[in-house]
């Protein structure tokens, strides 16, 4: 059976922007947690150090770190949020069974992701896959080495403030608005 033209073109394109985005999502973490919000005078060890780094979350609460918030504008703060649930805070709860769900579930999903980027045949399709692959990958880093995820974004308006996110949490749904404006352009060209 013939393939249809184009599929499988932008797969290897895919990986090596997964690659980069959880590589930049790790060096935001690191950059921001290890240097900008930790007050602990021991911090500020090498990117690939802290990479390599595998610490459960009860090691930075309760042994180590404090952080302090630093405003970078009047609605911008970077902040340090372990968060134990899913994207932006929702789910979060204290059980130690569920990094291991969410491990699985964000595994599973960006395998079927993966499969889906393989087969695609639109740049803008594949391109949202790659984001949100990459989001949810990076995410996973964080549940394996610490037991959650480092959120440090915090935009507010006054006292309303958006859950802490990170560039992870950005690029999944940044790729998932792209995925749907593609579903919605792509139903009325057919119509």
């Amino acid at each position: 059976m013939q393939q249809p033209p184009g599929v499988g073109k932008y797969f290897l394109l895919g990986l090596a922007v997964i690659a980069a985005i959880i590589l930049a999502d790790q060096y935001t973490k690191w950059l921001v947690i290890d240097t900008v919000v930790s007050m602990d005078k021991h911090a500020g060890s090498g990117f690939f150090s802290w990479l390599l780094t595998q610490k459960k979350i009860e090691f930075f609460i309760n042994e180590r770190e404090t952080f302090k918030t630093v405003a970078l504008t009047p609605f911008l703060n970077f902040v340090m949020v372990w968060n134990q649930g899913i994207s932006f805070g929702m789910l979060d709860t204290n059980s130690p069974h569920m990094p291991l769900v969410f491990i699985s579930i964000s595994a599973m999903a960006s395998l079927l992701m993966l499969i889906w980027l393989a087969l695609a045949t639109q740049g803008m399709q594949a391109f949202s896959l790659m984001l949100i692959i990459g989001g949810a990958l990076a995410n996973v880093m964080d549940r394996v080495r610490f037991g959650a995820v480092a959120d440090f974004i915090d935009l507010h308006a006054g006292a309303y403030h958006w859950p802490a996110f990170n560039l992870a949490d950005s690029c999944i749904v940044l790729g998932a608005g792209i995925m749907v404006i593609c579903t919605f352009i792509g139903d009325r060209g057919k119509k």
